[in-house]
C-alpha cells in the first residue's frame, strides 16, 4: 500500500513538472535553459503533492473506485486552495488578483488531474 502512495507521489510530480517545463519550453520560444524548469517545477510539485494531496489520498482510500468523479472533485478543489496558499505566500501583496489569472486555473486543474489519474492507476484492489 505504501508503495502506491509513493509511486502516485513520483509519478504526479514528474507528470507535473514535465507538462508546465515543457509549456514554458514553447513560451520562452525553445530556449534549452528553460527545460531546466522541468526538475524544479517537478520538485515543487513534489513538495506541493506531499503536504496537500498524499493526506487526501489516504482519506480517500477509504472509498475504493478507480477514476471516481467526486475524488477528482475533491482533489481539484483542495487544488485551488492548494495554489491559492501558494500565490498568497509567492505574490502577498497581490493575493486576490489571482482569480483574474488563467493561469490559476489551468495549474489547478491540471494538478488535481494528474494526481487523481495516477492515483487511480496504482490503487490497490
Amino acid at each position: 500500500m505504501v508503495n502506491s502512495y509513493v509511486y502516485t507521489l513520483i509519478f504526479s510530480s514528474l507528470s507535473f513538472g514535465l507538462i508546465f517545463g515543457l509549456y514554458m519550453f514553447v513560451y520562452s520560444g525553445f530556449m534549452a535553459i528553460a527545460l531546466v524548469t522541468i526538475g524544479i517545477i517537478g520538485f515543487y510539485a513534489l513538495i506541493t503533492y506531499l503536504v496537500f494531496a498524499v493526506p487526501l489520498q489516504m482519506w480517500l482510500r477509504r472509498r475504493l473506485r478507480k477514476f471516481s468523479l467526486c475524488n477528482f472533485l475533491i482533489y481539484t478543489t483542495v487544488a485551488f486552495l492548494a495554489v491559492f496558499l501558494l500565490w498568497i505566500v509567492d505574490y502577498p501583496p497581490n493575493a486576490l488578483t489571482v482569480f483574474r489569472s488563467s493561469e490559476y486555473y489551468i495549474m489547478s486543474i491540471v494538478a488535481a488531474l494528474i494526481y487523481w489519474f495516477w492515483d487511480s492507476i496504482f490503487l490497490w484492489n
